[in-house]
């Protein structure tokens, strides 16, 4: 519905004052879009003088903690993401240019990669510059003054005589009285921050799942190489019976006996060399590496000595507050799991899990959104001056104004929609964070379970398969033990090498489910690279 107020006639007023009086509204919108941006501006060198001093993290750190979300946002000059006052920078640089082939590829090398050029992650990454310009439209007053004007030249008077041209001229700006623009800011400021974290919750998953691939190579080569030395072992000890069995001191059971284990075996290691290179294509698909360049892995994931839990807070001990090394932590003490049973201490470590931020901004983005659905239920006002002369020459001007009446739509359903959007997002980030709590709170049990199990087995890789079994091999060679004790003998040490290595396979699971769970980089789980202790349990000779 239009409501038209028109001023008593005057004809002494010009056009040209319809003119300044434009000018004047739009230089006070202006005006008003300048105090924004000024505010604004002095809102974003707060941010960046708070940035100016972050927490200090090594360069082998990847990913680090965020707070919890305020208020604030900014843009990171780094990364270009929207940071909140006070947040650290969330990554290391990915711009290093890593050798592939040139050297063995390390833990560390093989997360900067899949970070930098994973498939799935940058496809994500592609989706914040979107959230950055909803943020930067959602700042833009969104209507503009508009120019209204009619002219009817053919006027005639009732002496069928020309009469003077009819015109009418206004100008109308949209003003919205509810304030629905810093809800649509504030809106869109929490979606950045949801995108961004979602983001940051894909490379913290890309890193959890390249740290499952890179392990799970590298215990694939270890099984490997385990299976071609006792391969080259048994064709080894198929020679000696055959020189034995010319020389009358082994019969032709014995030498069939070896051939059937060097056969055995040599499927063995085939099948291993089959399961390596598939775990190899694997981790390649998860870098973007080509099939064809070559790809060696450090090896000295053995020497690992890991880090109990319960001393670490957010990558850091609490005897270590300063240090980021912690070599100097007992990895043979027995850690208290029933500490972890406690939700307040879950809680807090998993409180800025990305995932769970990004639930919590989608929870501030519904709020937003209740705001300003109530908002728009007080409707817009198009007002504006007009100028008008009609064909007896008599100039009016006056104000147009128009809004609209709430009658049939007053707001109200879309505002319960708005709540019901809000408590739908409020139960998913309560219900994830709980998950969360549940995530942590197994992948901690299973990784202390199985670091315990490894510190108490390290000793049974000190040495190779064919140093374990030289003492063996010179019995038999002086005749003292059996061919089938020879046998029985390696099958034992086989078998305990493959079982600390299935221990050490656990535990690197494991440590990629804490680090997927909780946010902790497996540079905060990790000591120094130590030799294993030359003890060996003894294997029984017969």
């Amino acid at each position: 519905m239009k409501t038209k107020l028109s001023l008593p006639r005057i004809r002494v007023i010009p056009p040209v004052l319809i003119g300044w009086f434009g000018c004047l509204l739009l230089l006070a919108i202006a005006g008003c879009r300048t105090t924004s941006h000024v505010s604004s501006s002095a809102a974003s060198s707060a941010i960046a003088q708070s940035n100016a001093s972050p927490i200090p993290i090594s360069e082998s750190s990847l990913l680090i903690r965020l707070p919890p979300p305020p208020e604030a946002i900014a843009l990171d000059s780094a990364t270009k993401r929207p940071v909140e006052v006070g947040s650290p920078i969330q990554l290391a640089s990915l711009e290093t240019n890593l050798p592939v082939g040139a050297s063995p590829m390390n833990l560390e090398d093989a997360i900067l990669l899949s970070l930098k050029q994973n498939p799935n992650l940058v496809a994500v990454r592609a989706s914040e510059p979107v959230a950055h310009a909803a943020f930067h439209v959602a700042k833009v007053y969104p209507f503009n003054p508009q120019f209204q004007t009619q002219v009817l030249p053919y006027s005639r008077d009732r002496n069928g005589n020309d009469g003077v041209v009819s015109q009418q001229h206004v100008i109308v700006q949209t003003f919205e009285l509810g304030g629905q623009r810093q809800f649509r800011r504030r809106a869109a400021a929490a979606n950045w921050r949801q995108v961004s974290n979602t983001i940051l919750q894909a490379e913290l998953t890309t890193t959890a799942q390249t740290m499952r691939l890179f392990y799970t190579a590298a215990y694939q080569r270890e099984l490997r190489d385990m299976s071609q030395s006792l391969a080259d072992m048994n064709q080894h000890l198929v020679g000696v019976m055959q020189r034995r069995q010319k020389a009358g001191q082994a019969n032709q059971a014995d030498v069939d006996l070896a051939r059937l284990q060097s056969q055995s075996s040599r499927r063995q290691q085939r099948l291993a060399e089959a399961s390596y290179q598939t775990s190899l294509i694997q981790l390649q698909n998860q870098l973007n590496l080509d099939a064809r360049v070559p790809l060696e892995l450090d090896n000295r994931w053995i020497h690992m000595r890991w880090q109990p839990l319960d001393g670490l807070t957010y990558g850091r001990s609490e005897s270590q507050p300063t240090n980021d090394s912690l070599t100097t932590v007992d990895t043979n003490r027995k850690v208290d799991l029933n500490r972890f049973d406690n939700d307040a201490t879950l809680r807090q470590l998993v409180a800025n899990r990305p995932d769970v931020v990004a639930a919590r901004a989608a929870a501030t983005m519904a709020s937003e959104n209740i705001r300003l659905a109530n908002a728009m239920r007080r409707p817009n006002l198009q007002m504006g001056p007009m100028w008008q002369r009609d064909q007896g020459a008599t100039q009016f001007w006056g104000v147009q104004a128009q809004m609209n009446i709430p009658v049939v739509n007053t707001g109200k359903p879309l505002v319960r929609q708005r709540i019901a959007e809000q408590r739908l997002q409020q139960i998913t980030a309560a219900q994830l964070e709980n998950r969360a709590v549940l995530e942590a709170r197994a992948a901690i049990r299973r990784y202390e379970r199985a670091r315990r199990l490894v510190e108490q087995s390290r000793g049974e890789v000190a040495f190779s398969v064919s140093e374990a079994l030289a003492p063996f091999e010179d019995q038999f060679n002086a005749g003292q033990i059996t061919l089938l004790q020879v046998f029985s003998a390696r099958a034992a040490i086989a078998q305990s090498r493959q079982s600390f290595l299935d221990l050490l396979n656990e535990l690197a699971l494991a440590a990629a489910d804490v680090t997927q769970a909780t946010g902790l980089m497996p540079q905060q789980m990790v000591g120094d690279i130590e030799p294993l202790p030359r003890a060996i349990e003894e294997v029984p000779a017969s």
